[in-house]
């Protein structure tokens, strides 16, 4: 018998609990009904036809409840149309009973296997629908990630443990055309050179080993020349937690190596720039102050020596003029050439040039707590003439601008680095963005930033302001490592 499920456990085919059970009391009716049109001609041992015939029915057309209750309604309708009115006073039942419990247990045998028959059929529905899905389900999640893997300017591909090819993208034949259609199964030293190879299946190893993933940067020798990667390798795990494969992501950043390369070869060209721009000056100041400047001290002590009695008071007012214009253009050219260099950097060096710098800051009426731990004569130039740049603008910012009583400044060294720090007091910095980013600023960040360093400028409205600058020093750090050139294709 082809048993048909219930579409849902709590609903046969039916429709909903109200429509079920109606029907199932019109089925019982029918079969009452029907029993008694045939009273007549049934044998007493039939007296209880109707339940047996009507409650396995409503069971298989509208579930195991509708069928109990029509067994119920049935059964009792049976006693009271078919069973009592032929009970006569005296006479023996137990015939009558019997056939009505055979009937019964008939009836309910009937509800019971349908329902079983319709549990398991709808169990199996279920499962079968639930497998179709997960399969739907597979099917979808696989083109989801062809789809994106094939529209990726990366290369992608993923590796057994034996370092087989399991999956690539489309990128790695546009890249590599000789693996195209070609690539399933084979392994990296298939398509590069053994060394090469001998490289990836160590990162494959160390990846497996470790359960981590690793990133480096390699370059490939294309057909337009050579590119630089940036390749990522991790662990591909079951449910269970173990390694079943490897994954590999190479991205071209060609343009963007490119790019980094020709800013640092424009950064170089403008530190030599600066470097030879310090230099000029250096002469400019030391052949103005040994040559125009000694020139001028020479004729003021010349005229000084001039003051025979024979001149009369209008000559000596002019020779006294004369001296005094000496005497102003010699203080003028040397705040110039301090202006340009300051001779404390080149002739006592840079702790002295700094001490310079709070000098003139006290001098202006502002409390300077100055903290020098290093000399820095073991620094090169370019660092000296930096620092002393950098706190020349952060000291020239507090007196035009912060209203501070009091600064203080820190220079020293700290392992493979130079600390530079300079604050006040004062009414801090702009709320706005746009206002904190001034020339002077902007030119800090800048200096600090060509030799590696960063300038980092802070505070608020009333918190005052602080520069901090960290300046690496150029070979008291071991190099880092680079990763060696290899192949993008894993």
């Amino acid at each position: 018998m082809d048993i048909p499920p219930s579409p849902h456990p709590h609903q046969a085919q039916g429709g909903g609990t109200a429509r079920r059970i109606a029907a199932a009391l019109a089925i019982a009716a029918a079969a009452v009904g029907v029993r008694w049109l045939l009273d007549p001609v049934l044998a007493p041992y039939q007296l209880f036809l109707a339940p047996g015939v009507a409650a396995p029915l409503v069971t298989f057309l509208h579930g195991a409840g509708p069928g109990w209750l029509t067994l119920v309604v049935t059964t009792a309708a049976s006693v009271v149309l078919f069973v009592a009115p032929h009970m006569d006073p005296g006479e023996p039942i137990t015939g009558p009973v019997l056939a009505g419990l055979l009937n019964t247990a008939a009836a309910i045998g009937g509800i019971l296997v349908i329902a079983a028959l319709q549990r398991s059929r709808t169990h199996a529905q279920r499962q079968a629908e639930a497998a179709v899905s997960a399969e739907e389900r597979a099917r979808r999640r696989d083109t989801y990630l062809r789809e994106f893997m094939d529209h990726t300017s990366a290369l992608m591909y993923v590796k057994d443990l034996e370092g087989r090819y399991v999956l690539v993208n489309n990128r790695f034949g546009e890249i590599f055309p000789e693996m195209k259609d070609r690539w399933q199964g084979t392994r990296s030293d298939a398509w590069l050179p053994p060394e090469t190879a001998r490289k990836r299946v160590a990162i494959d190893d160390s990846v497996i080993d470790s359960g981590k993933s690793e990133t480096y940067e390699e370059t490939v020798p294309l057909a337009d020349g050579r590119h630089t990667w940036v390749s990522v390798k991790f662990p591909i795990v079951d449910d269970a937690g173990r390694t079943i494969g490897i994954g590999g992501v190479s991205t071209d950043v060609t343009e963007l190596h490119n790019a980094r390369a020709d800013l640092e070869r424009k950064e170089q060209v403008l530190r030599n720039l600066i470097e030879i721009q310090e230099q000029e000056k250096q002469l400019l100041c030391r052949e103005f102050h040994d040559g125009l400047i000694q020139y001028a001290v020479g004729a003021k002590m010349l005229l000084e020596s001039l003051r025979p009695a024979s001149l009369g008071p209008t000559e000596l007012g002019a020779l006294d003029d004369a001296i005094l214009a000496l005497a102003r253009g010699i203080e003028d050219g040397r705040r110039v050439i301090r202006g340009i260099r300051p001779v404390e950097l080149d002739d006592l060096g840079l702790a002295a040039a700094l001490g310079a710098l709070v000098h003139e800051a006290e001098a202006a009426g502002m409390a300077v707590d100055a903290t020098i731990d290093s000399d820095g004569a073991e620094l090169p130039s370019s660092l000296h003439v930096t620092v002393y740049r950098i706190v020349q603008e952060a000291f020239s910012n507090i007196r035009r601008h912060s209203q501070a009583r009091h600064a203080r400044l820190l220079f020293a060294r700290r392992g493979d680095e130079i600390v530079v720090e300079v604050g006040d007091d004062g009414v801090g910095l702009a709320a706005d963005e746009a206002s904190r980013k001034g020339f002077g600023i902007t030119g800090m960040q800048e200096r600090a930033r060509l030799l590696g360093g960063e300038c980092r400028v802070t505070g608020g409205p009333g918190a005052g302001t602080t520069v901090r600058v960290r300046l690496p020093i150029p070979g008291a750090a071991a190099d880092m490592p680079h990763a060696e050139p290899g192949m993008a294709a894993g």
